[in-house]
C-alpha cells in the first residue's frame, strides 16, 4: 500500500440558516465527512507550499497552526525570483520538521526519563 499526505482547504458552500444532514461538526466547520459523505455544498482547493500541524483527526486546529508561502514572503520585487524562493520555503520547512522530531525526541526522553526517576524514589 502507497500512502501520501494531501493538505487541501475544505469550503462549505451552503446555506447557513439550517445544516444539512452531513453537518456533523456544524455549520462552519467543514472537514473530511463533507468529503466521505459527498455533501452537495462541499468544495475544496489544494493548498500548495503550506506547513501545517494537524490534530488527532487530521485538521488543522486553528491559523496559528500552518501557514503558507505567500503575501509578504513574495514581494511584488521578488517575482522574478518566485521559483528560487518557494524552493528556499522548501528547504526551510523540511529542516524545521525535522528539527521539531528531534526537539520532541530529547524532551520527550528527558520527560520518561524524569518520570521513571520518580517512579524509583518512591518504591
Amino acid at each position: 500500500m502507497k500512502v501520501r499526505h494531501v493538505l487541501l482547504e475544505v469550503f462549505c458552500e451552503g446555506d447557513h440558516s439550517e445544516s444539512s444532514l452531513c453537518c456533523k461538526a456544524g455549520l462552519e466547520h467543514p472537514g473530511y465527512h463533507c468529503l466521505a459523505d459527498n455533501c452537495p455544498n462541499v468544495s475544496f482547493t489544494y493548498a500548495p507550499y503550506e506547513l501545517a500541524y494537524s490534530d488527532e483527526f487530521g485538521v488543522v486546529p486553528d491559523t496559528k497552526a500552518w501557514i503558507g508561502f505567500g503575501g509578504d514572503m513574495l514581494p511584488e520585487e521578488a517575482l522574478d525570483m518566485e521559483p528560487m524562493l518557494k524552493e528556499l520555503w522548501g528547504n526551510i520547512c523540511k529542516k524545521k520538521i525535522q528539527e521539531a522530531y528531534d526537539e520532541y525526541m530529547a524532551e520527550m526522553k528527558r520527560i520518561t526519563e524524569d518520570s521513571q526517576f520518580d517512579k524509583n524514589e518512591k518504591s
